[in-house]
């Protein structure tokens, strides 16, 4: 893809989520009815996920209207996901951190990407409340509202601050995954954080603020509404935003990364690997 369809392209994706970001500012406060998903009641959906995920697509339908568009609400959809990857496809979590949005926090966003043959080209992350606009385009580096930013570079675990989502599983066997990975992993980092959604701490790591991201209480079976593990809908943002700042991006075996499963993000190759020599993946 030619370097001007790479910034036409990113330049649709700020838009779309900057879209979504007004409708998540218009709903913020308000109390909302919460659809719970698989009687997991950290695990919901509202009016304003499924509302920002219409704006996304919306604005991105105006500029390519034959282009398909997958978004985290989109149940049907999302389940043939892998079979779009190859082709082309956009992908959004329209409202990445809900818990987030319903309590009332800051570190809530919408995140959307593009990926192609497989591979994420674009991604664009916005933070309506903190009005702060992550954006990266393979080969073009990633900004932070228009000026670059940077991984840290941190090279040691000792010397790193580790950022994960909090195991919110209804399953004994996750919760017990994760306590058990972050007890390894603690006597070996500087610090760690708990806070906001994963995209938070993501661009946290490409902006330099954490120099480490995974999820601990990654699934150990199959979700029962997808044949598939991860989150690919905010996946192939992450993967190039992390990238194109510098930092190394690897799946939780260690390979290549993996838009249908869990990932690791670091501010340097060598802590990377440092990592997974500890963690074992």
């Amino acid at each position: 893809m030619s370097p001007e369809e790479l910034r036409r392209r990113l330049l649709v994706a700020e838009e779309a989520a900057r879209a979504a970001g007004a409708v998540q500012l218009r709903y913020l406060g308000q109390q909302l009815q919460r659809d719970v998903h698989n009687a997991n009641r950290a695990d919901y959906t509202t009016v304003a996920d499924i509302e920002a995920q219409d704006a996304v697509k919306q604005t991105i339908a105006r500029h390519f209207p034959d282009e398909i568009v997958i978004g985290e609400e989109d149940i049907e959809a999302r389940i043939r996901i892998a079979d779009h990857l190859d082709g082309g496809c956009w992908l959004t979590d329209p409202l990445d951190g809900t818990q987030e949005f319903t309590h009332g926090n800051t570190g809530f966003s919408c995140v959307a990407g593009y990926v192609q043959d497989g591979e994420p080209l674009i991604g664009a992350v916005y933070f309506p409340a903190l009005a702060e606009l992550f954006s990266s385009a393979k080969g073009m580096g990633t900004t932070l509202n228009g000026n670059p930013v940077h991984v840290s570079g941190v090279e040691k675990l000792d010397q790193a601050l580790f950022a994960t989502p909090q195991s919110n599983s209804s399953t004994p066997e996750r919760r017990a995954g994760f306590a058990e990975r972050m007890a390894r992993l603690l006597p070996h980092v500087e610090g760690f954080r708990m806070l906001g959604a994963s995209s938070q701490m993501v661009c946290g790591v490409a902006a330099g603020r954490y120099d480490l991201m995974s999820v601990l209480g990654a699934r150990t079976e199959l979700p029962t509404d997808r044949p598939y593990a991860g989150q690919p809908w905010e996946t192939a943002a992450f993967v190039v935003i992390v990238r194109e700042a510098g930092g190394a991006v690897c799946n939780h075996d260690g390979g290549p990364p993996d838009l249908l499963g869990y990932n690791v993000f670091a501010a340097s190759q060598s802590l990377l690997d440092e990592y997974m020599s500890l963690m074992g993946g």
